[in-house]
Formats: C-alpha cells, sequence, structure tokens
C-alpha cells in the first residue's frame, strides 16, 4: 500500500504476517534507484523472518528502521503494522553507522563513530551538491542510555541537526530493537546521515506548559532513572498526592496526562514518568537526578498544536513531501483516551507523515519526553 510524490514514496502494510507485510511495504516504497529506505514495526512480527524478508526484498539498498510502540502510517495512527518511505538517490545521499554495546558505551567511541561517519558522508562526491542535511538516531529504547549517546554525536555534528526517537516494544518495556545491515539488534543504535535536494525543517512540539507545583527529587538512582523520594517522601505516594488521586490508580494514562518538567538552557522540557513500582519508587522516561526540581505539567490543546506545529512548517518549507516524526507513545495513550486518535491522525496523514510511537525522542543534543519532534522534507522546485 503506498501514497507517494515526487521522489519520496510512502508505504504501509496491515498484514500480521512477516513475509507479507514486507512485500506490501516494498511494493509501495520500492523505486528504482534508492538513496535510503526506513520503516517502523510492531516488535509483535516475528524479527526473524521479518528481517530475511526485508533483506531479500531490499538487496542492495541501505534500509534501517526500529519497532515501535504503534506507527504512524500514510493512513494514520496504527498498531501491529510496518510502514516506511524510499527517498529517490537522485535526491538523496545517505550514510548510516551502527553503535554497539551502549550498556558499556564511551563519549570518546561515539565521537570517533560521528566523526568516521561526517567523512564517509564528504567522501561520497554526489551528497556534496546537494544543499540540506539532518542526521536521525534510532536507539533502544530500552538502554537508559540515550542522553550519554547524544551528547557524545551532538557535538560532531558540524551543524548538522539531530532528530530520532527511542525504538519502543508495544509498550511492553521488554526489549526494543534497531535494524541494520539485515538483521534486528538490541543495545544498539543506528546513526544516520542525510543529504537532499529537497528543503528540510527541523521541529520539536509539546502541548505542555510548567506549574508552580514543584517536586525536589530527594532520593534517586540516575543509571536506572529510578526516583525513590520526592520532597522527603515515598516517590509515587507524594506524586499522587500533589495529583489529588490514590497511589493505586496510577497508570500509563495518568503520567501521559500529568507529567512533570525541568528547565534546561531557558526552557522547559517534559519529564515524564515511566511506571510505578512496588517498592514505591518511580521509573522515568529520561535521566534524573538527585536535587533536580522538578514542575507539574499542565497540557494544552493537543490537536491545536498540531495545527499551530503543521502551519509553521507550511509557511517556511510549503506543504511537506515527507515528515519523518518521532511521537511518545505517551501523546497517543492521550489521543487515545480523549478519543482525538481519528482527528489527530487525519492531520498526521494530510501531511505525509511516516512515523511511529517512542519511547523519547531526540532533538539537537536532548533527549526529551512527552514531543512531537522530527524533519519536515519539502517538495523542491517543481
Amino acid at each position: 500500500m503506498t501514497s507517494s510524490h515526487g521522489s519520496i514514496r510512502r508505504g504501509y502494510s496491515l498484514s500480521r504476517d512477516p513475509a507479507e507485510a514486507v512485500r506490501e511495504l516494498h511494493e509501495g516504497i520500492a523505486q528504482p534507484e534508492m538513496g535510503l529506505a526506513v520503516f517502523f514495526c510492531s516488535a509483535g512480527y516475528d524479527l526473524d523472518v521479518l528481517a530475511g524478508e526485508l533483506g531479500r526484498r531490499f538487496a542492495g539498498v541501505e534500509i534501517i528502521g526500529c519497532t515501535t510502540a504503534g506507527e504512524i502510517t500514510p493512513v494514520g495512527y496504527r498498531d501491529g503494522a510496518i510502514t516506511g518511505f524510499s527517498i529517490a538517490a537522485a535526491d538523496c545521499c545517505a550514510v548510516t553507522a551502527r553503535i554497539d554495546g551502549l550498556s558499556g558505551f564511551q563519549i570518546s567511541n561515539g565521537q570517533t563513530m560521528a566523526d568516521a561517519l561526517i567523512a564517509r558522508l564528504a567522501q561520497r562526491g554526489a551528497g556534496a551538491l546537494l544543499p540540506h542535511s539532518f542526521a536521525m538516531l534510532l536507539i533502544d529504547g530500552m538502554s537508559a542510555n540515550q542522553e550519554t549517546v547524544l551528547s557524545a554525536i551532538h557535538g560532531r555534528m558540524d551543524g548538522i541537526p539531530i532528530v530520532g526517537g527511542s525504538a519502543g516494544d508495544d509498550l511492553r518495556l521488554q526489549r526494543t530493537h534497531v535494524y541494520h545491515q539485515g538483521r534486528f539488534h538490541t543495545d544498539a543504535a543506528v546513526l544516520t546521515l542525510v543529504r537532499l535536494r529537497q528543503p528540510v525543517k527541523i521541529f520539536h512540539s509539546q502541548h505542555f506548559y510548567s506549574t508552580d507545583t514543584r517536586l525536589v527529587v530527594t532520593q534517586a538512582d540516575p543509571e536506572r532513572r529510578i526516583v525513590s523520594e520526592i520532597n522527603a517522601e515515598p516517590a509515587a505516594l507524594e506524586y499522587a498526592r500533589i495529583i489529588g488521586i490514590d497511589v493505586s490508580e496510577l497508570t500509563p494514562a495518568v503520567f501521559a496526562e500529568r507529567p512533570v518538567m525541568v528547565k534546561a538552557g531557558g526552557e522547559f522540557y517534559v519529564r515524564s514518568i515511566q511506571r510505578a513500582n512496588e517498592d514505591g519508587s518511580l521509573t522515568f522516561f529520561c535521566a534524573i537526578d538527585e536535587g533536580v526540581v522538578l514542575r507539574l505539567a499542565r497540557h494544552e490543546d493537543i490537536v491545536l498544536q498540531l495545527r499551530a506545529l503543521f502551519g509553521a512548517i507550511h509557511a517556511d518549507i510549503g506543504p511537506p513531501e515527507l515528515v519523518i516524526g518521532f511521537d511518545c507513545v505517551l501523546r497517543n495513550l492521550e489521543v487515545e483516551r480523549r478519543q482525538l486518535r481519528q482527528v489527530a491522525g487525519r492531520l498526521l496523514t494530510e501531511n505525509n507523515v511516516v512515523g511511529f510511537s517512542s519511547y523519547g525522542e531526540q532533538f539537537a543534543g536532548m533527549h526529551v519526553n512527552q514531543t512531537f519532534t522530527g524533519v519536515a522534507i519539502g517538495r523542491g522546485k517543481a
């Protein structure tokens, strides 16, 4: 199944059979010469079979991808699907590299890899003629090491903006995968540098604002992103008290609507709670440390926020030919709970978004939550 314009082709499959799903995806996005192909898929597929089929159908093509917590397809939000896009080689030059062993990641290794990838892109003669560029990071969503990887890479990008998303596993929170060189990998990330003929716009958008209600982290395990105490009280109990519910009522849907925020660089960014633990602690999706002052967040209308975002994109680069979108899974839960999934999905479809619901989003040098980040690609000159 496909939806295409110009040199970019978008496709998807709702089939649960991995061979049929890849066949339909390939039918939708394949073109004679592909500079880059990208897919996002449910973790519910047999990934070994899926990898084999992808390698066979896309032999010789630079194709990358990851598992998700929900897919954004050319027909809106879907679950249990595979979706993706390709860009013609005439308009796109891309190079990719994989970072293995995130659990033992060293900043120096990340810097070396980023430098080597930039050098590879510079060596591609055709790419030097393409005026626009961006970097995309797909990373194991359970690695708990996104901030360190980003800090290593961002400073070496030589002005190339970076966006990306953390792979998901349909909210099982157990095992997430990235795909590179014919196989799915855990404890890994894939960095892709892209040069394009078409204009691009990097964006991030959140529909929350900070309140005056403060939550001070008084005990935490930063490496595991676990907060044991807030305001010198058991974290889950204190958070529940502040938002006015019983601790037994804490669910992913509650966390989606009542996140907290932290101030960085003069702006407030969302820090989302992943789950409440049996010992009364809270596990976060982002890095958290003792002494950090959090603010309780209030939400604005997510649909109005999306309309404003796409309005700004249209004003800047015109109607996008493709938007690669990394949308926090908690935003997905919110639109479903508020019965806005259809109307929000229609906005995504109208603006040619292909992406996925993620376990965290990357924008510039920051790992954020409950945010919609990505890159919009314009149609360029006729």
